[in-house]
């Protein structure tokens, strides 16, 4: 995939995490807006600040899992990479013996 999937891949995250962000947002505050016209109250403030806050803890989960995922991937290339050398030692040492 190289350094052009890694960049996509990236926009990707990217894009994923100001949509877990927005969508709260805009939601808990279209629903303030409405309580307020319907009721007369003020909770739009306080729905904007429980929408923000459930966006931050999405994409905190979401970029959290996104660097296990890499994190976990890295270290099963790495395994592969050991265990192909060590069979290509083990074929050598045999060879010589």
């Amino acid at each position: 995939m190289g350094d052009k999937g890694k960049g996509l891949r990236n926009i990707v995250l990217i894009s994923q995490i100001s949509i877990c962000i927005m969508v709260p947002t805009f939601l808990c505050l279209a629903l303030g807006i409405w309580l307020d016209k319907k009721l007369g109250t003020w909770f739009t403030i306080p729905l904007l600040f429980i929408g923000m806050a459930a966006g931050l803890r999405n994409a905190y989960v979401l970029a959290i899992n996104t660097v296990r995922q890499e994190e976990a991937s890295r270290k099963r290339k790495q395994e592969e990479e050991i265990n192909k050398k060590v069979e290509n030692y083990n074929k050598n040492h045999d060879k010589q013996d």
